[in-house]
């Protein structure tokens, strides 16, 4: 049965919402969610504040939805490729560098993002947080994954506890990519760091 496809309306509606959403991502980094208000994301759009209400019910409703996003983004980076794929040790060290750097260039290439999940988000709602923190933990759920790959393919040790380590390596990772947007690392950092976080987690983690 052929689906129909979205109407005229549909499609403006959800581009409005868009343009919202991305007017709240500057405003939010910029500002700060605190000192941001309706008036400020409508008055970036030239818009009144009665359209923000159409689509969102208020402000914490936009925040919901920026986070949604952007962690749909991150879940879709860690799940691109198959924890199955590696069959030898290079195989999985340039995997563990591959995602490492796909996530690097996510919040790199919109630093707003990580402004909103990695400082914003965490100081505020309790929803928010709690939010945030369940997109972590389905991340961690999915790194364990490819641990376990590396585990039965002999490249990590057989008795390595792989909730914990997946956990841990995405502290790594998510504390690697919040230095690399503050203004006080070279530009070579996220690279140091990519090179260095596969050779710790393989000789720290790697079958003995």
């Amino acid at each position: 049965m052929r689906t129909k496809p979205p109407s005229p309306i549909a499609n403006r509606a959800e581009a409005r919402r868009e343009q919202i959403l991305e007017a709240a991502l500057d405003v939010f980094s910029e500002k700060g969610y605190h000192e941001a208000g309706i008036a400020d994301i409508a008055g970036k759009l030239n818009i009144g504040h009665g359209t923000c209400y159409r689509y969102f019910k208020n402000k914490l409703d936009i925040l919901h939805a920026l986070v949604d996003r952007i962690l749909l983004g991150l879940l879709e980076v860690v799940r691109k490729e198959s924890p199955e794929k590696s069959n030898t040790i290079e195989e999985y060290r340039n995997q563990i560098k591959n995602i490492g750097l796909e996530l690097f260039q996510l919040f790199s290439k919109d630093p707003r993002q990580a402004k909103i999940v990695f400082f914003e988000a965490m100081a505020l709602d309790e929803t928010v947080k709690r939010k945030v923190q369940l997109g972590i933990d389905k991340s961690a759920r999915l790194t364990e994954l490819y641990l376990k790959n590396g585990v039965k393919k002999g490249f990590l040790r057989k008795e390595l506890d792989t909730r914990i380590a997946s956990q841990a390596v995405n502290a790594m990772m998510f504390e690697g990519i919040r230095i690399n947007l503050s203004s006080k690392v070279d530009s070579k950092f996220a690279k140091r760091w990519l090179e260095e976080m596969p050779t710790l987690m393989l000789e720290g983690m790697g079958k003995r």
